[in-house]
């Protein structure tokens, strides 16, 4: 079963979001206050893992309908749609299908033995379902069917109960920063017994989870504190716990090798946190904050899976907040190693938490007139979240302190990093050579603009190159930057700063070329023709002049339609087929090869690997 989308209305500041899309991974992009927390505190109370969790109507209403409040007791809040698997449908069906009688069973004559019952006729399942989880103001979530003509024979009530049983739960993790000062355990104990799950402290919650993750009884486990031969037994479950812990935070950890040792004396527990090459543990409480929130977010995690890793929902309140960028990438890396076994949605600020080989997974969030709206894509009309996707492509040019500890690669503009970043992305994903993490892609909006880059990047020092287009614009960028900066630097700061020409460095058989030139021609236009709505045959285009594809189109376009070409309406077109391009096999034929060479040049040029 996956997690498809959902839509969130008349809760706080949303008054409807619109059905939003999710992925396997999905990033929330927007400023403080604008609604990101909201979409997910709604849709984490639909299937919440702390069943406690629900709506409440006088806290979470929205405050400018306030008027409406009582009449609307009982409206929807969210809709979580979830795909089911063909045996999931049938388990379905088998559990909730309501057994048909047939029609034409026959009634038995005057006298005669009646006949044997009619074998009752299961309903038969669909190849396509979706389930749907709906959570209200005032009454308990329910799971139903999208409503459909074929889903008649089930029983309302036994799907709302198979959907809770196996509907993947939301598992909402965002307060997780963690103290590591000392517990006791017996006030923790009597706190468990007072309070609900979401009143006690992160910390208390944090132990909690430990105790639970050890199969550890609270209870228990103080009592065991009492005499000798308890204390000695509690002393094996404390390894226990402690050798577990170790384990899931080294899964989901990529920064250190690291054990921990938990530690009780009398009712006071403690947590010490030890790296193997240093030897000598330390108190969780004096480790960094982004180690501390890494240590929550681990065990939380695991705690939510049950250890498994497996059917669960991870919904992450600006994860990696706390992290170095290092370790923000690494934990985007996570997140792709668990997107296989898990869906997770996340809410950013930050450019560094924008993996930029995915922009199909990017949800932009808006606040228009103190409403949250959230737009699939890339691009926003307000300046607040299109900050981040500029500052994530590098958009900005106030970024010598990032840019000076970097290799940097100036391209002709964003959407050739968009493109770059995604072939990347594919290739890495099939075991082949992509663009080394060390090269940070550097736009530069147009070929005629990368001299003064180019300019800025030598002045600084940095070691850095730029990529230009086999074609006019590119070779007159070329000229300039050797003639007027490279020409006259020593010999080894001119190895510091590359040129290289698309066409050469991904040894492409065209006399012009640019980053489209990696595809087919027959793709390229496949795509042009339905960016336009229009109709151009390959046939069609000049022979004579520039073979850059790009070139070839602009007349016909402009003679047949009467457009002037514009490339970044074929990128939008090509970013909707991002989501089908997850491997090597799934690139149009050719493209693979052209944009490995591509990489495997500019690799060696810097002298690092993209594997």
């Amino acid at each position: 079963m996956e997690f498809i989308a959902f839509q969130v209305t008349n809760y706080r500041n949303i008054l409807d979001s619109g059905r939003i899309k999710a992925n396997r991974i999905t990033a929330f992009v927007g400023q403080n206050e604008a609604g990101k927390s909201n979409l997910f505190d709604a849709l984490y109370r639909v299937n919440p893992f702390d069943h406690q969790a629900v709506y409440n109507l006088d806290e979470d209403w929205p405050v400018d309908r306030w008027g409406d409040k009582d009449a609307k007791a009982h409206v929807t809040v969210c809709r979580a749609e979830f795909t089911l698997t063909v045996e999931e449908i049938v388990d379905l069906y088998k559990q909730a299908g309501k057994s048909l009688t047939p029609a034409d069973a026959a009634p038995a004559a005057d006298g005669a033995t009646p006949a044997a019952p009619p074998t009752p006729i299961m309903p038969q399942a669909p190849e396509e379902l979706t389930l749907v989880g709906i959570g209200a103001y005032g009454k308990p979530s329910r799971f139903v069917v999208e409503e459909d003509a074929e889903n008649i024979d089930l029983d309302e009530a036994k799907v709302d109960a198979w959907g809770k049983k196996n509907a993947p739960k939301f598992v909402y993790i965002h307060d997780v920063e963690l103290t590591g000062n000392t517990i006791e355990l017996d006030h923790l104990n009597t706190r468990k017994g007072q309070v609900n799950w979401d009143q006690l402290t992160n910390d208390e919650q944090t132990v909690s989870i430990i105790l639970d993750l050890a199969k550890i009884n609270l209870p228990d486990w103080l009592a065991k504190g009492q005499n000798k031969e308890g204390r000695t037994i509690r002393a094996f479950d404390k390894k226990q716990a402690s050798a577990f812990l170790s384990k899931q935070f080294q899964d989901l950890w990529l920064q250190k090798d690291v054990s921990f040792d938990i530690e009780v004396d009398a009712t006071t527990l403690n947590i010490f946190a030890e790296d193997k090459n240093v030897g000598m543990p330390v108190r969780l409480s004096r480790r960094s904050t982004g180690f501390r929130w890494h240590v929550s977010f681990a065990w939380k995690f695991t705690h939510a899976s049950k250890g498994q890793y497996q059917n669960c929902t991870l919904l992450l309140e600006e994860p990696g907040i706390h992290l170095h960028y290092s370790a923000q990438r690494d934990l985007l890396r996570v997140f792709e190693r668990l997107k296989d076994s898990n869906t997770i949605l996340y809410t950013t600020h930050l450019a560094s938490m924008v993996d930029l080989g995915y922009p199909e997974r990017v949800r932009i969030v808006e606040t228009k007139g103190h409403h949250a709206v959230v737009k699939a894509g890339v691009v926003s009309s307000q300046k607040a979240p299109m900050a981040v996707i500029e500052m994530c492509l590098g958009l900005t040019g106030n970024m010598t302190g990032l840019l000076s500890n970097r290799r940097t690669l100036i391209m002709e503009g964003g959407d050739d990093a968009l493109l770059t970043n995604k072939l990347s992305a594919v290739l890495r994903a099939s075991g082949r050579e992509g663009l080394s993490d060390s090269i940070y892609l550097w736009p530069a909006q147009g070929a005629s603009n990368t001299p003064m880059y180019a300019a800025f990047a030598i002045g600084q020092g940095w070691d850095s190159g730029v990529l230009l287009d086999s074609d006019l614009a590119g070779n007159e960028a070329k000229k300039k930057i050797d003639g007027l900066y490279l020409k006259d630097l020593a010999k080894e700061q001119q190895q510091k700063f590359r040129v290289f020409q698309i066409g050469a460095a991904a040894k492409i058989k065209k006399t012009d070329a640019a980053i489209e030139e990696l595809f087919p021609d027959e793709y390229y236009l496949e795509m042009v023709n339905t960016a336009y709505g229009v109709t151009i045959d390959l046939a069609e285009l000049p022979m004579d002049g520039s073979d850059m594809i790009t070139k070839r189109i602009e007349p016909v376009m402009k003679k047949k339609y009467g457009y002037d070409f514009d490339k970044s309406r074929v990128v939008a077109e090509m970013l909707r087929r991002f989501d089908g391009w997850r491997e090597a096999k799934d690139l149009p034929p050719g493209t693979a090869d052209l944009a490995e060479q591509l990489f495997k040049t500019i690799n060696t040029a810097f002298g690092v690997s993209g594997k």
